[in-house]
């Protein structure tokens, strides 16, 4: 029996110091101060907030994130998104009002490594 992906969530009152790694899908509504790899997908809610690179499947962005994505199909930088840093990916969607500073390569390669912020700040 195949095993069901799980999904994790982390709530807008809660900071995590450290990185975060899942197997499946996880929500952020609250803050990171670490990497996270996720085998599925990452969505950051209006409020979340990511300070570390993103490796996934997939990620959806309408919070921020300061460092860098590395999406092995996509990215949706939505509306209130606010991403400074890196991004690769094989797709990439940006919605009116999303807010990107720094390089972005869209390519048909495997993007396994994660992106590493080139900003000194």
């Amino acid at each position: 029996m195949k095993e069901k992906p799980t999904y994790t969530i982390i709530g807008e009152d809660t900071v995590i110091q450290g990185a975060i790694k899942v197997k499946g899908s996880i929500m952020i509504s609250g803050i990171v101060n670490g990497d996270i790899v996720a085998g599925d997908a990452v969505r950051i809610s209006p409020g979340g907030k990511i300070k570390g690179n993103v490796k996934s499947k997939e990620v959806y962005l309408n919070g921020e994130i300061t460092q860098g994505v590395n999406a092995k199909q996509k990215v949706e930088l939505g509306p209130k998104s606010i991403l400074t840093g890196d991004l690769i990916s094989r797709k990439l969607i940006v919605e009116e009002g999303a807010k990107l500073f720094g390089k972005c390569e869209i390519n048909d390669q495997d993007n396994s490594n994660i992106v590493k912020n080139q900003t000194n700040k």
